[in-house]
């Protein structure tokens, strides 16, 4: 327990740091008549590989990493995965460094980098978002979300990055990227038709919160009594289709048609709160960063995120997944709040806000130790040279 509350508390420490000091060092080059730093600013970099190594040092955190592991040193022994159905960028990738015979703490460290980096890349000229998003990735529920579903989550992390090219309409790059991605997970097709966000008028005034909450609560109202699931009980093509099919009916018997109950526990209740300060505050932030022409995009991502989720929470986790692309924006617009409760002194808001965001990895912790179960157990960090601490 120890060892886990240390890692995730120093580790997002140290990338809250980092942030906050690359957009101060930002802010005063730029007063002094400069320029933006660049993306490779050394203290970017240093987040990047402190994130890696954390990454790529544990050992059976999150649930999926002993699959990886083990096909892994299967491919290392027998130059083939025991496993024949990942895509082909994957295997390609994996077997280069199974070929040259890499330890694994370097192949997670790697496919941890990409995860961050291009989160970070989308984010290089929002440095003032850095500090709390690096605090988000590790205290709140993404770290062992990524931890878990790695391919997938490198493609969700590239998407943060593609936000630019819905904006500015240039339909070609975003393609192109998209479908190289899906020779890592497949799931990253379904984004393709999210590019026709780009011509919706979002960057004009801001929306109603109001009307924003009232649809919010519907799906919220709906989700928690999903009897229309059984209007859509045959959704085999959709598990085809975002390759989740490939190893669904083994790992999840809900995928058989079997519907999951979620309590309202304190992790979703915390989200819960997140979203509905999200959404009441969000006209008035936008008109704080009137300037930033990301953001409304950054938050109708999160906004449909949200809404699918509460929608789909009592269905099934692989039907669940592919709404991670949209998720991951929740880190985002947490940490725009922060930066505007902070700035403008509403600071029981941000101390509020910062209880219910950055405190899922210790509840998640103590969830093992206080109310022991077997899925909890991957909650733990360890290091795979100390795997019985």
């Amino acid at each position: 327990m120890l060892l886990s509350l240390l890692v995730y508390s120093l580790t997002g420490a140290s990338l809250f740091f980092l942030g906050w000091h690359v957009n101060r060092r930002e802010q005063q080059q730029l007063l002094q008549g400069g320029n933006n730093l660049p993306f490779y600013s050394w203290e970017i970099i240093l987040s990047l590989l402190l994130f890696a190594f954390i990454a790529g040092a544990r050992y059976h955190t999150g649930f999926d990493h002993k699959m990886y592991l083990d096909q892994y040193l299967n491919l290392v022994k027998t130059g083939e995965f025991s496993r024949t159905n990942f895509e082909y960028g994957f295997e390609w990738i994996s077997k280069l460094f199974a070929w040259c015979h890499i330890h694994y703490f370097f192949y997670f460290a790697f496919w941890a980098i990409l995860q961050i980096g291009f989160l970070y890349f989308g984010l290089r000229n929002h440095k003032h978002l850095l500090c709390w998003v690096g605090l988000g990735i590790m205290c709140g529920p993404f770290f062992l979300s990524w931890m878990n579903s790695i391919r997938q989550s490198v493609a969700v992390c590239v998407f943060v990055s593609l936000i630019p090219f819905i904006r500015d309409r240039k339909f070609l790059p975003y393609v192109m990227i998209v479908l190289l991605c899906a020779f890592i997970h497949k799931s990253v097709l379904i984004l393709l038709p999210v590019f026709l966000i780009g011509f919706i008028k979002i960057r004009d005034k801001a929306p109603n919160r109001w009307l924003l909450m009232g649809i919010f609560g519907a799906f919220v109202l709906v989700g928690s009594s999903p009897f229309w699931i059984d209007w859509f009980t045959n959704y085999q093509w959709f598990l085809d289709l975002t390759g989740y099919s490939n190893y669904g009916n083994q790992c999840d018997p809900n995928v058989g048609g079997t519907l999951r109950s979620v309590n309202w526990g304190i992790s979703r209740v915390s989200i819960l709160v997140t979203n509905v300060l999200m959404l009441y505050f969000y006209p008035e932030m936008k008109k704080y960063f009137k300037t930033d022409t990301l953001l409304p995009y950054f938050f109708i991502m999160a906004f449909i995120g949200m809404c699918l989720s509460n929608l789909l929470i009592n269905t099934t986790h692989f039907i669940l997944r592919p709404i991670d692309y949209f998720i991951v924006f929740y880190l985002i617009m947490d940490a725009y709040m922060m930066v505007y409760f902070i700035k403008n002194k509403k600071y029981a808001l941000a101390i509020l806000l910062s209880i219910v965001a950055y405190s899922h990895s210790f509840i998640d912790v103590y969830k093992m130790v206080y109310i022991p179960h077997y899925s909890y157990q991957y909650y733990l960090y360890h290091f795979f040279f100390i795997p019985t601490l």
